[in-house]
């Protein structure tokens, strides 16, 4: 166990250090998860969730947020750069990816929706917080690894559960916070001035965690549990 308590330590060293170095080269990324704060709160109001069109332009406008997420990630975590040189590809580069991996999120979720409709509210949030809890490795998946479709899922999956004494305690405190924030803008989409306060908190913390989770889920991807211990000595 102590060995364990050490990994995750250095680990956790490691991610911090790297994401404090590059936190000054952020400004595209925190500008794009601004942006990306809104719209989650415009997805709560029922307005525009009438119809399944709304709900295709919504996932569309998801899809292309989450280029500009991908594409700052990358610059950022992999080349040590705002991206702002490359932010003009974000759509080319990740659009494919983005979409295979939303749409495979978007089925499970329908399938959620449809199975736990007759739920306790309690049982299906809950529910609903696992599959992100599981899912939390999606987007490293994308813009470092470029996986895409049903797979994505799966290797999401198999990297949280290989990962869970690490990257698992990270992705709860994530999950948790980001659904709280998510939470608190949609009720108060309508009230600007609190509304203004959970958007810029929400874009902060996100930039920050997804900074975070990039550099731990480098290390922790490239070398497995038996490699960093044997390099610690």
């Amino acid at each position: 166990m102590n060995e364990r308590i050490i990994d995750f330590l250095e680990c956790s060293k490691y991610a911090f250090s790297e994401s404090v170095k590059k936190i000054k080269k952020s400004y595209i990324l925190f500008i794009s998860l601004i942006v990306r704060s809104i719209f989650e709160g415009m997805k709560g109001l029922s307005v525009l969730n009438s119809s399944y069109l709304a709900s295709l332009i919504n996932y569309l406008i998801e899809i292309l947020i989450l280029c500009f997420v991908a594409q700052a990630l990358r610059s950022i975590v992999l080349y040590n750069n705002t991206g702002k040189k490359s932010i003009e590809n974000s759509i080319s580069n990740f659009f494919y990816l983005i979409m295979a991996a939303m749409f495979s999120i978007y089925i499970v979720e329908l399938i959620f929706d449809n199975l736990l409709s007759g739920f306790d509210p309690t049982i299906s949030n809950t529910l609903k917080i696992l599959f992100k809890f599981f899912t939390s490795a999606v987007i490293e998946l994308v813009y470092i690894d470029s996986v895409y479709g049903f797979t994505i899922l799966i290797d999401s999956f198999n990297f949280v559960k290989n990962n869970i004494f690490i990257w698992g305690i990270y992705a709860l405190i994530y999950t948790l916070v980001e659904t709280f924030l998510i939470n608190k803008i949609v009720v108060n989409t309508l009230v600007l001035g609190n509304e203004f306060i959970y958007v810029m908190l929400l874009a902060i913390w996100e930039t920050l965690f997804l900074l975070f989770k990039g550099h731990l889920y480098k290390i922790l991807s490239k070398h497995s549990y038996g490699q960093r211990k044997f390099m610690r000595g």
